[in-house]
């Protein structure tokens, strides 16, 4: 009767952390952005700006976007890893794995990408500093 209790208090505690792990937002990954490339398609892929302006007679889209993190593998196997260490030790690894996932959430970062007079990307350029969410 006592392994019941046990499996039902690590059931309890098992889970804040991987939890957060696996809704951690995905990062755009910005290298899959060519020079060339219509303004159209990148609307597509990453939705509307939060803003436009002009820089030097070009016109740019302003986008807070997930730059940096994990991506779904990745995400994947941090939270498994969290749910073996949680079974292991009957939830005590949440002590340290739910503030660590707290402290390391994905920030915004922001974003232009650049177009030309006929709407094609000639760059884009990555602020080095996050905005919060």
């Amino acid at each position: 009767m006592s392994r019941i209790y046990i499996i039902i208090v690590c059931a309890i505690l098992c889970g804040c952390s991987p939890v957060m792990e696996a809704n951690r937002p995905d990062p755009i990954d910005l290298g899959k952005f060519v020079i060339g490339e219509k303004r159209f398609d990148v609307l597509a892929e990453i939705g509307n700006p939060v803003a436009s302006a002009q820089d030097d007679g070009k016109s740019c889209d302003i986008y807070k976007l997930f730059t940096r993190g994990p991506e779904a593998v990745g995400k994947g196997a941090i939270a498994a890893g969290e749910i073996v260490a949680d079974v292991f030790t009957i939830g005590l690894a949440e002590v340290i794995f739910t503030p660590v996932e707290a402290a390391t959430k994905n920030s915004k970062h922001t974003v232009l990408f650049c177009y030309d007079p006929e709407s094609k990307l000639v760059s884009v350029k990555e602020s080095d500093s996050h905005v919060d969410h």
